[in-house]
């Protein structure tokens, strides 16, 4: 899949119950290896978040952008980046909505 738009869905474990974000092959509380799927809200807040500036090759004609862990309602945690709306202030803090999951990442925006 290339692009989900609007469901952020994550790995839970058959066993336990544990939430994890894919991809993942054993579960981190109970060792099971058998995974079902949950849809989560997509909602969260704004954990920590750095700015990249001086970006890594092939990513020259995206700056800046942001790089934020963002702790979901549900409890667990994803790196994504924030979807920039001109010079929207973000801040460790910030609510942010899951948007889309496309090439490999999730975007979140920022929700006021």
């Amino acid at each position: 899949m290339d692009k989900i738009t609007g469901k952020f869905i994550s790995a839970k474990c058959k066993k336990c119950g544990r939430l994890h974000i894919p991809p993942v092959y054993i579960c981190l509380n109970c060792n099971q290896t058998e995974f079902g799927e949950a849809e989560l809200s997509g909602r969260g807040t704004v954990r920590t978040y750095t700015t990249i500036r001086v970006p890594p090759l092939g990513f020259e004609g995206q700056v800046p952008y942001d790089i934020a862990v963002i702790g979901l309602e549900e409890g667990i945690n994803v790196t994504g980046r924030i979807v920039r709306e001109g010079e929207t202030g973000l801040s460790i803090g910030a609510r942010v909505m899951f948007e889309e999951w496309k090439d490999g990442i999730h975007w979140f925006k920022l929700i006021h």
